[in-house]
């Protein structure tokens, strides 16, 4: 079967999330991110160096779901600044695998006996 077959039949929004906060005095950002990994959303969690903080990959069933996790759910937490919400499109690679392979037209001509 074909591998985008299979990706259209069990098919999941990823979302990854740019989180500004304020670290917590004496504990940094761990317990924010404690708070913020216990939710079922969220697939991966990582501190960042730059212009934000924390870096958040999510998943759900549709952009909505994801939208209102944002709204509901982390935006309200006390040591949000803010939020940038960006939905992936289309993966071309994950987890080190190739997930989409382009076939390259053979333009030779047959020759048959």
């Amino acid at each position: 079967m074909d591998r985008n077959v299979l990706n259209q039949t069990n098919q999941t929004v990823t979302a990854i999330i740019e989180v500004r906060v304020t670290p917590i005095r004496g504990q940094g950002f761990d317990r924010i991110a404690e708070r913020i990994y216990r939710f079922d959303e969220v697939k991966a969690l990582y501190l960042m160096s730059g212009g934000y903080d924390l870096s958040i990959e999510v998943e759900a069933k549709t952009m909505m779901d994801i939208a209102h996790f944002v709204s509901d759910k982390l935006a309200p937490l006390d040591s949000i600044l803010s939020t940038a919400t960006h939905f992936i499109l289309k993966k071309y690679k994950e987890n080190g695998q190739i997930l989409t392979v382009e076939e390259i037209p053979d333009d030779r001509m047959i020759i048959s006996p």
